[in-house]
């Protein structure tokens, strides 16, 4: 450990050991893309400089509880957080030389006492702490290095969290239940206003598992159509297995919904109900929001719909769609399912020719769960209460 004072500012090294580097080794080996096994091994070498420091200091760390030290965790965010005990969550940014800015990925935007900036070198031999940022503004993730708190300024800052506390930014939770009694955050439209607002391809509008050959206007081919939903139901319960032909296909669509127990009838007898009469109580409440902007400018849309069902539980749609001039969704983008702790529910990725990826399951009400749209190494991530 050297502690250096120059004219420009004071910084603090720590040599990067056998042990930084064989525990950096271990996490990088358990990625399957290089480009994310590199990140991985970069951050480690951050958090070991930075948890150097904070020992040498006196605090007491536990970078073993940090998410950061989590395999599942490591293989889907880009994270590099250690807890430091009685005084919080710290994120810790590797800079490469050459590098004139410290980037701080939205996934490690929420939770954190401080971001500290930790300059290696060449041969990654050593690791050198130059400054800090005490939180990160929405959506500017991107600090340049002259911008930065000195380094000098960093002990007492610590003291000063330690004794006084500070406000901590927690992940936005977006409220299913709410969304039921039509109670929406501002940057999840309804489809009609995504669509007037927004310059997309309108071929989303039929994008989905309901063929765009269903010509809601022609009663005879909608009760054809609700006929063969009816007969195809799977382990089902219902009584009701043929179209109630003295029914208008509004209604018999509902009475499907309300009585199925087959949750993929369900669903598509739901998205035939979009389709005719969008704002229909039994449709399930569905809204969309743009992740273009914050998926590395590739222009996507995640769509979200919520459906209470008779045992009480919520029946949760996640769908992603290309949008703009795109036909189809880049390879290998990927919808990702996250409980509360972090571990995968589910995941789907993008194959040649998708237009659309999606999952589907069922919550309990006041279950959490995260959302994740990555395409290589950008990604965004929405938090939920059902």
């Amino acid at each position: 450990m050297n502690t250096t004072n120059t004219a420009d500012a004071l910084t603090f090294t720590v040599p990067l050991s056998f042990e930084a580097h064989s525990l950096a080794q271990m996490y990088s080996k358990l990625q399957d893309r290089p480009n994310k096994a590199k990140r991985v091994y970069l951050n480690t070498l951050a958090i070991y400089a930075v948890d150097h420091y904070f020992r040498c200091m006196g605090f007491a760390t536990n970078w073993e509880g940090s998410d950061s030290r989590k395999p599942i965790l490591q293989k889907f965010l880009d994270i590099a957080d250690l807890n430091v005990r009685g005084v919080g969550k710290f994120e810790c940014r590797p800079i490469l030389p050459g590098a004139d800015k410290l980037e701080v990925p939205c996934e490690a935007w929420d939770e954190r006492v401080g971001y500290v900036a930790v300059q290696l070198t060449q041969s990654l031999k050593e690791a050198t702490i130059i400054g800090f940022v005490p939180q990160i503004e929405e959506n500017q993730g991107i600090i340049p290095l002259n911008q930065l708190r000195a380094f000098d300024e960093f002990p007492e800052y610590l003291m000063k969290v330690k004794n006084e506390g500070i406000t901590v930014k927690v992940p936005q939770l977006v409220n299913l239940y709410e969304w039921l009694n039509n109670k929406f955050e501002t940057h999840w439209q309804s489809v009609e206003e995504f669509f007037s607002t927004q310059t997309y391809s309108i071929a989303f509008r039929n994008r989905g598992i309901i063929s765009e050959q269903i010509n809601p206007n022609d009663t005879s081919s909608l009760k054809q159509f609700i006929g063969t939903l009816y007969a195809n139901q799977r382990n089902t319960n219902s009584t009701q297995t043929t179209y109630p032909t003295h029914l208008e296909p509004v209604t018999a669509l509902s009475q499907l919904i309300e009585s199925t127990t087959d949750e993929e009838t369900r669903w598509k007898a739901i998205e035939l109900l979009w389709k005719i009469k969008p704002e229909h109580p039994s449709a399930a409440t569905r809204r969309v929001t743009d992740l273009g902007m914050r998926l590395a400018g590739y222009p996507v849309a995640l769509m979200v719909a919520i459906l209470p069902k008779h045992d009480g539980k919520r029946g949760v749609l996640l769908r992603v769609y290309p949008m703009g001039n795109q036909a189809y969704l880049p390879q290998n983008l990927k919808l990702i399912g996250l409980d509360e702790n972090g571990q995968t529910l589910l995941e789907v990725q993008a194959r040649g020719q998708d237009n659309y990826i999606q999952f589907r399951f069922n919550a309990d009400p006041k279950d959490k769960f995260s959302v994740q749209v990555s395409l290589g190494e950008a990604s965004v991530t929405e938090h939920f209460i059902v």
